[in-house]
């Protein structure tokens, strides 16, 4: 069974506050995130502090979670500790600490079923490409034409099938890897594209 992905979940990430200026040396910040889906209609949105104060580094998350069986909404308001490394080259760079675990970490997650943000390790989270096979999922369709290649390169070379009563090497080669190309158009008939 694949575990959940980073993919489906809405994230915050120290890249998008740095990108967007919430992350200015010695201030407080205030805005909101919302995320959009595949036809760019808003589906949800929360308000952020980010404070940068003298020893008070921390993002404050304020959103409304609604169940969606029984519409009962719940307000959350919450603070997540930001936290700074020295840069080689002068500056900082901001991490926040998980409010689960503590783990010093550039993006928190809010998934399905989830109401506060936390970090991937926290929920389990994979990426979808590890949850894919090996070579992705047309590896199976390229492994097959690989193969299929390989026979009619085999066809051609091949002068004699059998030699003293049994298959030659390429003959045998070419029963081989025919089996291999059953066994791949068999996995080809249940993957859905």
């Amino acid at each position: 069974m694949s575990k959940n992905t980073v993919e489906d979940c809405r994230s915050v990430s120290i890249a998008f506050l740095k990108k967007h200026d919430y992350l200015n040396t010695e201030c407080c910040t205030s805005g909101g995130i919302s995320w959009k889906n595949y036809y760019g209609e808003e589906t949800s949105s929360i308000s952020v502090y980010v404070s940068t104060l003298h020893g008070d580094n921390s993002i404050r998350f304020q959103y409304t979670n609604t169940n969606r069986w029984s519409g009962e909404e719940t307000y959350h308001d919450y603070k997540v500790g930001l936290t700074t490394t020295p840069c080689h080259f002068g500056g900082v760079r901001y991490w926040f600490n998980c409010p689960f675990c503590g783990r010093r970490v550039g993006k928190l997650f809010l998934g399905a079923g989830h109401i506060r943000f936390g970090c991937r390790h926290c929920y389990d989270l994979s990426y979808e490409s590890r949850n894919e096979s090996h070579g992705g999922k047309f590896a199976i369709m390229g492994s097959f034409l690989d193969i299929d290649k390989r026979i009619g390169k085999l066809y051609e070379q091949t002068k004699r099938w059998t030699y003293a009563g049994r298959p030659t090497r390429k003959a045998n080669r070419i029963y081989a890897l025919q089996q291999k190309r059953e066994a791949c158009g068999r996995i080809l008939q249940t993957i859905v594209f």
